[in-house]
């Protein structure tokens, strides 16, 4: 990849209180050929001007009801043209270099299926919790634990390439829409993670991933899904060390 064109795609709804750190996060890369996506779901709590404030330097916007959260990031992805794709949600954070970062990766490895890296943890005011590293992962590693502690989302750049489908995310998933996705790009390619600072991942009381409950189901959906496909030794012997424990 020689200087190749980055899609980013915000979805977004109701989040006028982070809605703007975001994007100017995404608008101050140091890295520029960048295009830019802003799906907002009809919000009413003024994200609508924010958005305008900085159309300028937004390649498309819209603001109407859609189907959720991979629905919006899919409509983006439909009209998207980069190489490398990243989506960010409108209460978390790029780190400046984060975009930089992953080009600098895939120019090494085209053919890896994501770049991934470290991320912090921050309050709804933007004060650090923590900053967690990731580690290099496998296809199997990743099925067994349900992505955490391996892969952070925000921090995610994902190879067009490699995707082999003509849709981004699995729309029917409301919270493991992302650990679907890394788990079909990681089942026939790996991933390259870098040990640097990527991005912000917010916490705060109105945040979708709070609903544990939901997210731990949706997770485990996608496990059996993907447990179909696996060589039958390696499904036994996780089920002997699991009934084991």
């Amino acid at each position: 990849m020689n200087n190749p064109l980055v899609s980013i795609i915000t979805p977004s709804y109701n989040q006028a209180q982070f809605l703007e750190q975001t994007i100017l996060s995404v608008l101050n890369q140091t890295y520029k050929n960048i295009e830019y996506f802003v799906m907002d779901g009809g919000s009413n709590d003024g994200s609508l001007d924010i958005i305008k404030k900085y159309d300028a330097n937004i390649t498309y916007w819209q603001s109407k009801p859609d189907l959720g959260q991979a629905d919006a990031i899919n409509q983006a992805f439909k009209m998207c043209k980069g190489e490398i794709i990243a989506f960010i949600n409108s209460d978390d954070l790029l780190m400046p270099n984060a975009v930089e970062t992953a080009v600098s990766c895939f120019e090494v490895n085209s053919e890896t299926s994501l770049v991934h890296g470290n991320c912090t943890t921050i309050n709804a005011l933007g004060e650090e919790i923590e900053t967690v590293k990731g580690n290099p992962v496998r296809f199997e590693k990743v099925l067994e634990v349900g992505m955490l502690p391996n892969i952070y989302q925000p921090t995610c750049f994902f190879n067009r390439s490699q995707l082999k489908r003509d849709y981004f995310l699995e729309t029917r998933f409301k919270y493991a829409f992302d650990y679907e996705l890394i788990l079909h790009l990681l089942k026939s390619r790996s991933c390259l993670y870098v040990n640097i600072h990527m991005a912000a991942y917010r916490v705060h009381a109105n945040a979708k991933s709070q609903n544990i409950n939901a997210a731990f189901k949706e997770k485990l959906e996608v496990q059996k899904m993907y447990m179909s496909g696996l060589n039958l030794r390696w499904v036994y012997r996780k089920l002997k060390t699991s009934f084991a424990k």
